[in-house]
């Protein structure tokens, strides 16, 4: 597949027959099996919701930050709420960027006061149910394509006690800091829950490894109308490896003009799906034989979970 981008129009899979649904599956296990991601339209989001999201995402970070500050969880490795510019870390590298996790259960997220955003709550949490339905139905397809039965479908061990919305904000900065690797905005890193789910905004510079060629990265511009679905960790490893977990990044945008001493800022909306806490991860049968025995143990989600975070946020 080189460096093409698969791309999967997901209409038949939502609305069509049985067959159309079965040829959905095998397009989107191809593309998890061979570069780990894909790029969806017609996923049931309308582009107008989406829009929306980033006009609240704008003003949320807009706000000042002693009142974003407060919404800060402790501990800030295991909760949701606002996150400082250079709180998250990955693998020792700090992210310039700021974010702020929520899900749509009010008791588990810090919310800004109703007098700051009016009415963003509920639209946040909207929104989060309308990615976690997006979810249920590639987790659907994913088991499709794995050939599980109703009892044995992946859907089952996500209820979405643990989805997360994360609305991130990465302010400008100057390009040299990123070209000469003192700062990233991202530093390259797999999600290491089930499915990740990127929305996009005018300015790029979300680039995935190339797994068919040592160290290159491919630019994943914005395109309106579409999501970028990954493949996580804990996906790889119940399909024993079948599916692989998509590396990726943030960096400078590819379509700017070059010489910019200053990048523009960014905002991009991810949804993170979980397994519930209580789940054992480990290599489905239909994913192993005699010629392919099983690579993994199995662990708890809940565990793994914790103890990522805790290396994550400083």
């Amino acid at each position: 597949m080189g460096s093409t981008i698969p791309t999967i129009d997901f209409r038949p899979f939502i609305n069509g027959s049985l067959q159309e649904r079965q040829q959905i599956a095998t397009n989107v296990d191809d593309a998890l099996r061979t570069v780990g991601f894909f790029r969806l339209y017609n996923h049931g989001i309308g582009q107008g919701k989406i829009e929306q999201c980033f006009n609240w995402s704008k003003q949320f970070f807009h706000l000042p930050d002693d009142e974003k500050e407060t919404l800060s969880p402790t501990p800030p490795s295991f909760d949701r709420g606002f996150f400082a510019l250079g709180k998250e870390k990955v693998r020792g590298q700090i992210s310039m960027k700021e974010n702020y996790d929520f899900s749509d259960a009010m008791a588990d997220t810090a919310w800004p006061k109703g007098e700051l955003l009016p009415r963003f709550r509920e639209f946040a949490a909207d929104f989060h149910q309308d990615c976690s339905r997006l979810v249920y139905r590639l987790l659907d397809c994913v088991s499709m394509a794995l050939q599980l039965s109703d009892e044995q479908s992946l859907r089952q061990y996500h209820t979405g006690t643990l989805f997360t919305s994360s609305l991130n904000h990465y302010p400008s900065v100057p390009a040299q800091l990123l070209q000469s690797g003192e700062a990233a905005r991202s530093p390259a890193h797999a999600d290491f829950g089930t499915l990740s789910l990127i929305f996009q905004r005018n300015v790029g510079g979300l680039e995935i490894a190339d797994m068919k060629k040592t160290a290159t990265f491919i630019h994943i511009n914005p395109e309106p109308g579409s999501i970028i679905v990954f493949g996580g960790y804990l996906l790889n490893r119940w399909t024993d490896k079948r599916y692989r977990g998509a590396v990726h990044r943030v960096t400078e945008p590819s379509h700017l003009e070059c010489g910019m001493e200053i990048l523009p800022e960014r905002y991009s909306v991810v949804f993170f799906s979980f397994p519930d806490a209580a789940t054992t991860i480990e290599p489905l049968a239909s994913c192993c034989s005699d010629e392919n025995p099983r690579k993994y143990e199995a662990i708890n989600a809940g565990e793994y979970l914790q103890k990522k975070k805790a290396v994550i946020y400083t």
